[in-house]
């Protein structure tokens, strides 16, 4: 897959994950959007919905990081048929709410090698080649 070279017929504006990987976030109005339905199943279709529209729109980027909760997983399930997407992806943080909305911490942060290493693996083992773009969000 080609990423920098392969830009010019791709819009120059990309859907972030952040929201839409796990039930708690720090979006203003998430309640009225998600309400109650925050398991993983309606997340994982709403995620999809807004996949579908974005892409319709044009969008051919899509970002999503490893302290996204599931967001990788949700991607990961809609990309076939979509060949054209281009992927970015971060490590550095993990996601440790275990997809409770009042969890003491959800993420934690470690740049460290073994983080590296484990989170590339984890990411690589859901998007496959599809990964164009890995980063160290801080």
């Amino acid at each position: 897959m080609e990423f920098i070279d392969g830009l010019t017929g791709v819009a120059r504006i990309g859907l972030g994950l952040a929201a839409l990987g796990r039930p708690a976030y720090i979006n203003l109005g998430r309640d009225a959007d998600l309400r109650a339905h925050r398991t993983v199943e309606a997340m994982r279709d709403r995620a999809h919905q807004l996949l579908d529209e974005a892409y319709a729109a044009g969008v051919r980027y899509f970002d999503v990081a490893r302290s996204y909760g599931r967001a990788e997983e949700f991607l990961a399930s809609w990309l076939p048929g979509h060949d054209d997407a281009l992927i970015g992806s971060k490590w550095g943080y993990t996601y440790t709410a275990g997809w409770q909305l009042e969890a003491e911490a959800h993420e934690v942060k470690d740049h460290g090698v073994a983080t590296f290493d484990r989170q590339l693996a984890e990411t690589r083992a859901l998007l496959g080649d599809r990964l164009g773009l890995y980063q160290m969000p801080s």
